[in-house]
């Protein structure tokens, strides 16, 4: 583990210079040269290529509100995940799910911020043409990625169901003709060790391999100081070691074949094996609720380091006496074929065929409470099987008209289970809360089919009109088994609730693009989201475990688009405002255990009302002069309730709560990077990044409970690296969170009992050695 006071000695020359990891929100980032002289610099921004409408186009051309980021700006994150880049996006917010290694994703004023195993998150995360079903597995690695563009705003016709919020489209990198290979070595704060490699292989002159993989095995940056002062139970000691540990392996393989110069077929496999420690929670516990009066206050009241806290771990399985095994961690397995061919035919367009299977299991055990105490142990397994086929047309054998038509067939699979120990209710006389736990299972089947087009028509030579449509129809069958204690279910009682549903819905966009000038557009859109209907898994009665009907996004977009002849300055803003209607919100609710009394909880969905969100975005890039690249972007939105109808206070009734915010939706959202080359010498060059976000404060849970807010914080951070002459070799050094922060990122308040929260992560550097071949 690298110490603060090594830190601060090997660092502190380099102080000046170190103002952050370069994130460009579409910065120009030259290519390697591999010339053993000393290459000219060039002067402007690269001309990004994004694919934001299923096809290929200029960033600067396409009518969509989006932020793109190339594969040497990802690079210069030195990040392990997309939560790194959602500083440099404006309106963004990207983190943990509470308790959980899970995305929550938030694009103005649209989120998803809860594990449950049947919801479907508002932000698409797309891969390569394949949509990834649940927020558990999309804090992907970023290594051997191409590009990742952030769509903001509803998607609803070319991307489908779940973008009211907008979509995260990732596009890894692809075999090449040509011999070549990476090695990373990383070693960072934490004791967090990073070992990446990449490899392409010609077999024939049609014929390519690559194969990537990412390792990383770090401590934590957590400390387990706490123990049970109250009744001695517990698990492990905490005697001050780090936690969560990660060990994960993910890794990539593809097979590129091209039988003729317009045709290509290729073949992926994916693989991540996740073995990491379970994650711990933060106590910020409000005075009053339950665990704060049995002995167990939060850190507000005890004034402790949220860096100092506590876990529950054990020895065990899903179905042991006394321990669902926390102290075997989470393990996450996933295993994905997908085939994408594409035929170009000469001035008629492109057929392209894209299917997949993904398959994720899933063991995570967990004590959210933020104690060792055994007061909350659960653990949940699953099994989800996901699978899709699209294909699609798009044209080119006219320069007026331009359109692009297909259908996609998307399903799932899911069968799941949970068991948890709620030890707390010993304090409130269960003499066998620590041995008789409460056990649920869950099956949802999902069969989803669309159709849809836009097509874009030229007026005249500087205005077009674009107008698209997509039908969608899918089918949903669920089955609950409550949760029930086990001494029941071995009495042969166990109700089941059984249910299926169908959602049809239509979605449109349409607007226009105008070229006012050279290197000036403007577009307008009109765009619609459809986020499916479906069911709650932790349904504890007949009524909850009825379906929830479909949200729907109503979005208005004015944006304009700007470039110098030269490409030094790039500014682009939009103005958008969006209706929310039929709301899908969960809410963690006080519930009374029909059959034993007891006090206890229950996660309920509604379709709570509806909400409007207004805003702007800048974001402005520059090239002044050769190797100085800058960047800023600047994000306000005002997101608030219409109608909102829920149990606040957990009396049972439901409450006008449209005075609540939504999640996830800060109102300002600011960062500003630069990154200097200098020219290149004999021996080498250097470069230095620098870059400085801003996030205001933000609501983490549905019902805005005390302590559970996300906190402003203003992130700093930095790098300086050396490159050989040749740009085979390349060493840099790297901070994060230069400052300091200490900043809560997720929370779940748990219906008067306790809070559970996350942190960031601390001040940390770290230095990266690569070499190329």
């Amino acid at each position: 583990m690298i110490s603060k006071t090594q830190v601060n000695c090997a660092f502190i020359p380099f102080a000046a210079g170190l103002l952050a990891s370069v994130s460009t929100t579409a910065l120009a980032q030259s290519e390697p040269q591999s010339q053993a002289s000393a290459p000219q610099q060039s002067v402007g921004l690269e001309d990004i290529v994004v694919t934001a409408r299923r096809v290929s186009e200029s960033l600067q051309d396409t009518p969509v509100a989006v932020s793109a980021f190339t594969s040497a700006a990802i690079e210069n994150k030195f990040a392990t995940d997309i939560r790194a880049l959602a500083g440099d996006v404006p309106n963004v917010v990207i983190t943990n799910v509470p308790g959980f290694n899970a995305a929550s994703i938030g694009i103005r004023g649209q989120s998803t911020g809860d594990i449950i195993l049947t919801f479907e998150p508002a932000v698409a995360v797309v891969v390569d043409d394949f949509v990834l079903a649940h927020v558990q597995t999309q804090l992907f690695d970023l290594f051997d990625i191409e590009r990742i563009e952030v769509l903001r705003g509803p998607q609803g016709t070319l991307f489908g169901k779940n973008t009211v919020g907008g979509v995260v489209n990732v596009i890894t990198k692809r075999p090449e003709p040509g011999f070549s290979g990476e090695v990373r070595l990383g070693y960072s704060s934490f004791n967090t060790k990073d070992v990446k490699a990449a490899i392409n292989i010609p077999f024939t002159d049609n014929l390519y391999f690559r194969a990537a993989g990412s390792f990383q095995e770090s401590d934590g940056f957590y400390r387990l100081t706490k123990n049970n002062d109250v009744d001695g139970i517990q698990g492990v000691p905490g005697r001050g070691q780090r936690w969560p540990g990660t060990r994960y392996f993910s890794g990539r393989a593809k097979l590129l074949w091209e039988p003729s110069p317009d045709t290509d077929i290729m073949l992926t496999y994916e693989l991540l094996r996740d073995r990491g420690d379970s994650p711990p929670s933060v106590n910020e516990t409000p005075a009053g609720f339950l665990f704060d009066v049995i002995g167990f206050p939060g850190i507000q009241t005890t004034g402790g380091s949220p860096f100092d806290t506590g876990t529950t771990l054990c020895e065990g399985s899903a179905s042991a006496p006394t321990c669902v095994g926390t102290l075997s961690g989470h393990r996450v397995d996933v295993d994905g074929i997908y085939l994408r061919g594409e035929h170009n035919v000469d001035g008629t367009g492109s057929f392209t065929m894209v299917g997949g299977w993904r398959r994720v299991r899933s063991q995570l055990p967990s004590d959210y409470t933020g104690e060792n105490a055994y007061l909350f142990v659960s653990t949940r397994e699953d099994t989800r099987k996901q699978y899709s086929l699209e294909g699609r047309f798009s044209s080119d054998f006219s320069d007026v008209l331009k359109f692009t038509v297909g259908a996609m067939y998307w399903g799932q699979t899911l069968d799941a289970n949970a068991t948890s120990f709620l030890g707390f209710l010993r304090f409130l006389g269960d003499p066998t809360a620590l041995t008789d736990p409460n056990q649920s299972t869950a099956y949802y089947k999902v069969d989803s089919y669309a159709a849809f087009g836009e097509a874009e028509y030229k007026l005249a030579d500087p205005l077009s009109v674009f107008l698209g449509a997509r039908y969608t129809k899918e089918k949903k069958d669920f089955s609950v088994q409550p949760q029930v204690r086990r001494s029941l279910i071995e009495t042969g009682f166990w109700p089941e609730y059984s249910d299926s549903a169908s959602f049809s819905k239509p979605t449109f966009r349409a607007g226009y693009r105008w070229e006012i000038g050279r290197g000036i557009n403007n577009y307008f859109t009109y765009s619609q989201g459809y986020k499916s209907g479906g069911y709650n898994e932790q349904a504890m009665s007949a009524t909850s475990a009825l379906p929830f009907k479909a949200e729907t996004a109503d979005s208005f977009e004015l944006g304009f688009k700007t470039e110098t002849a030269d490409r030094r300055l790039r500014v682009n803003v939009a103005a958008f405002y969006v209706k929310y209607n039929d709301l899908q919100r969960d809410a963690v609710v006080p519930f009374i255990d029909p059959i034993t009394g007891l006090p206890g909880q229950e996660t309920r969905t509604t379709n709570a009302g509806k909400a409007e969100v207004k805003g702007i975005e800048l974001e402005i890039s520059a090239a002044p002069t050769a190797g100085l690249t800058l960047g800023a972007a600047v994000g306000w939105q005002k997101a608030k309730y219409k109608e909102f109808s829920t149990d606040v206070d957990g009396d049972g009734v439901n409450d006008d709560a449209s005075y609540l915010k939504l999640r996830n939706a800060p109102n300002w959202t600011a960062s500003a990077n630069a990154r200097y080359e200098f020219p290149p010498t004999s021996w080498g060059t250097v470069s230095v990044n620098a870059d400085v976000n801003y996030q205001s404060e933000y609501e983490s849970t549905t019902l805005n409970a005390a302590f559970s807010q996300g906190q402003a914080r203003t992130l700093v951070g930095a790098s300086i690296g050396w490159t050989d002459p040749t740009e085979r070799y390349r060493v840099s050094v790297f901070g994060r969170n230069l400052l300091d922060e200490v900043y809560r990122v997720s929370a779940n308040s748990v219906a008067g009992l306790f809070n559970f929260t996350n942190y960031a992560p601390p001040r940390s550097f770290g230095v990266e050695g690569a070499v190329k071949f």
